[in-house]
């Protein structure tokens, strides 16, 4: 542990070893500032090494400075930096350091009772929700086809994400529904995941009291990743800055990387931060630590068709070599591609296959390359796989535990009912709610016979005992032995069966054990399934990590493979065809900076798009990269040739391939292609065939997928 002036000697250090622009970042206190941080330039270390300059200069107490983030993960990530950098001069956890969601349910909890909540009150999830508009559905008599429970989860959430002015964006089916829903998780003393930023600021808006507390508390307020604020979230932060106040916000982000408007992200927010805060400063942070020049190069040539940014550029730390051009890669089909990418891994993995990473713009892109990896052997790992807190056996448990700490939960009890069989359908349900609103209560109450009561005791059996003086993690282990559903998976002939009760274990053993209540848990495991940001760390496992290039945010690897770059996949066809290549072309750009010291692009010339094969042109941002800092390879470019790098597979497919003699006048002859039939071809470009087919129109071809009439 460091002694109080041995740390005031280590922040200094600390200082020191940042360059100007983190200095700068780190030591301007006063006032709003935004930190343009680009990819790999330090935020996370700027952001820290900021908390503890101001606790070290006595600036605010702990308590007094407010960080959020977007992911349990960071949160974490930034209270253990903190708490090793301490010394004992202050306590990480004395900080309101968290998801924007995690802090407003701290603030809620503490103030439930003056937006109409009991302090008891449960965080649905999505399968809560889903289960609650079904019933609705059912009610209304509404199609069930037309009114996918689903779908209208997502529609709730993105009015929700409106905060304040979530009302304007209701009306007709959309307000009856909306308002039957929220009256029903009245009803039950519950909130969803939107609901948790929203009720804080019906909270601040109807007890300024309330508000001027916290405004009054947080000296200091800083947001990680500020990008990605929704409209809820801004307002959360601009009520607690308001004008006339200190406003000592700091916000880092990098309008570059905004990639999620689909759920609800406002890019504005970043771009217009001047505009929010008066005298605001900006200070880019632009030195990279993590690719080389040539990576930085190509990713910076892109970006910069954008219009819609405050502008940078990337540069390289000190001492960083050029390194390897961005490989572009043409192969004739995508089995090719995931041949090709295969072949380079195996050549150059030496046993650290976790140093490859392939990242797709859409999931099923993945399946080739599941396929390929498995038949060779090669170990992989699928980023955004089904994760914990999503699988079934995990949400079981949390249903009987939430029905054991809050015995009102019917839609608990509706899953542990049948959780195993006990032979409640419908009727039985109807029979038992109309002995009481409260189904546990109906249950107790309703006169049922033979066995339909005996099953009944023993259900209710299981949650009759002294769960409130144990520790939780005896509690659920007692809970669920008692109820029947650890022997219900015991005995299961399921093949997943051993994997689910050792999930069930890791949940009992490793989560639950480490909470001194059960309230403690449920609320954890109520963030836990909301939040899809985290995942595991892909350095975790030895294996090459295959992720949608929105999963790979944040992370790094040596040498990154980019498939698909081709019109329609990516761009895909919806960006392309409503003119918003903005976003789209944000993602390539956090695509590229993923790479260390390798990035290949690779485009093929035929795909096989959901059952029909497609011929796609190569994406059109691949030719907005500066080509100084490509080099083309592959079929297309003059020949089937050898990347110039150890890394790179010497072959990209076996399909034999015809150049035709200049003098070979082409055009007009009648063609025949095995899935799009008979054509016409009316243009010529190398080993490119325009063609004029009879039942698909025109399309472009490579030569050598086509039989030519003599």
């Amino acid at each position: 542990m460091f002694g109080f002036w041995h740390y005031n000697d280590f922040v200094n250090l600390m200082l020191e070893n940042l360059n100007n622009e983190q200095r700068l970042a780190v030591e301007t206190t006063d006032g709003p500032l935004l930190v343009l941080s680009g990819a790999g330039t330090g935020k996370t270390r700027v952001l820290t090494t900021r908390i503890a300059y101001i606790l070290n200069n006595g600036l605010a107490a702990p308590w007094q400075i407010l960080a959020l983030t977007f992911t349990n993960k960071a949160a974490n990530e930034m209270k253990n930096r903190l708490g090793q950098m301490g010394g004992g001069a202050w306590s990480a956890a004395d900080m309101w350091c968290g998801t924007f969601h995690s802090v407003c349910l701290r603030i809620l909890r503490y103030n439930c009772d003056r937006v109409g909540l009991r302090r008891d009150f449960l965080v649905f999830g999505e399968d809560d929700q889903k289960a609650v508009l079904k019933s609705i559905f059912a009610e209304m008599a509404l199609d069930p086809k037309e009114y996918s429970p689903a779908t209208w989860v997502e529609k709730i959430s993105m009015i929700k994400d409106k905060g304040l002015d979530a009302a304007a964006h209701l009306g007709g089916r959309m307000g009856e529904i909306y308002d039957a829903y929220n009256a029903e998780l009245a009803r039950l003393n519950a909130v969803d995941f939107g609901d948790i930023i929203l009720r804080v600021l019906e909270l601040f808006q109807n007890a300024p009291d309330v508000l001027e507390r916290y405004q009054r508390q947080f000296h200091y307020i800083l947001v990680d990743e500020f990008q990605d604020t929704n409209s809820a979230q801004m307002q959360f932060l601009t009520m607690l800055t308001p004008a006339g106040g200190a406003q000592n916000i700091c916000c880092v982000g990098d309008d570059d990387q905004s990639i999620y408007s689909w759920r609800g992200a406002e890019i504005k927010h970043i771009l217009n931060f001047d505009q929010t805060y008066e005298n605001a400063q900006i200070i880019r942070l632009e030195t990279n630590y993590r690719s080389t020049a040539n990576i930085l190069g190509a990713a910076n040539s892109l970006i910069r068709h954008n219009s819609g940014r405050l502008g940078k550029d990337l540069h390289p730390a000190p001492g960083m070599d050029a390194g390897e051009a961005v490989y572009v890669l043409t192969v004739p089909t995508d089995w090719d591609e995931a041949r090709a990418i295969a072949d380079t891994i195996t050549r150059n993995a030496d046993n650290k296959y976790n140093d490859f990473a392939i990242l797709i713009r859409a999931g099923s892109l993945s399946r080739l390359f599941e396929e390929e990896f498995t038949s060779r052997g090669i170990p992989y790992r699928l980023i955004g796989a089904t994760k914990f807190y999503d699988r079934m056996e995990i949400r079981d448990a949390i249903a009987y535990l939430r029905l054991l700490a809050h015995p009102f939960d019917d839609l608990s009890f509706l899953r542990v009912i049948a959780k195993p069989r006990r032979g409640f359908g419908p009727s039985a349900i109807a029979k038992i709610r109309g002995f009481s609103p409260n189904l546990m209560v109906g249950l107790r109450a309703a006169p049922l016979s033979g066995k339909q009561r005996v099953v009944a005791d023993e259900f209710l059996a299981a949650f009759d005992f002294s769960w409130d003086t144990m520790r939780p993690a005896d509690a659920a282990q007692t809970l669920l032995e008692q109820s029947g559903y650890m022997k219900m998976w015991r005995d299961s002939r399921d093949v997943d069966a051993p994997e689910r009760i050792e999930n069930i274990r890791e949940l009992i053993t490793n989560v639950i054990s480490k909470y001194d209540t059960m309230a403690e848990f449920l609320e954890h495991a109520a963030l836990m399934m909301t939040d899809d940001n985290d995942t595991e760390s892909p350095s975790d496992t030895n294996a090459v990590s295959i992720m949608t290039i929105h999963a790979a945010k944040g992370l790094e690897f040596n040498t990154v493979f980019l498939p698909g770059w081709e019109d329609g996949i990516f761009p895909n066809e919806m960006a392309i065809n409503d003119g918003s290549l903005e976003e789209e072309r944000r993602l390539a750009y956090v695509a590229v900076t993923r790479g260390r010291v390798r990035v290949v692009i690779s485009n093929a010339m035929s795909r096989m798009v959901f059952g029909e094969r497609k011929y796609n042109a190569p994406s059109r941002f691949i030719s907005e990269m500066d080509p100084a800092f490509l080099t083309f390879q592959g079929v297309g470019m003059g020949a089937m040739r050898t990347l110039n790098t150890r890394g790179i597979t010497q072959s990209y497919g076996n399909a034999p391939r015809r150049s035709a003699p200049r003098s070979e006048n082409l055009v007009g002859k009648l063609v025949l292609h095995t899935e799009m039939g008979r054509g016409v071809i009316i243009e010529v470009d190398g080993d490119i065939l325009t063609i004029a087919f009879r039942e698909r129109g025109i399309k472009k071809v490579a030569r050598q997928f086509v039989q030519i009439s003599k």
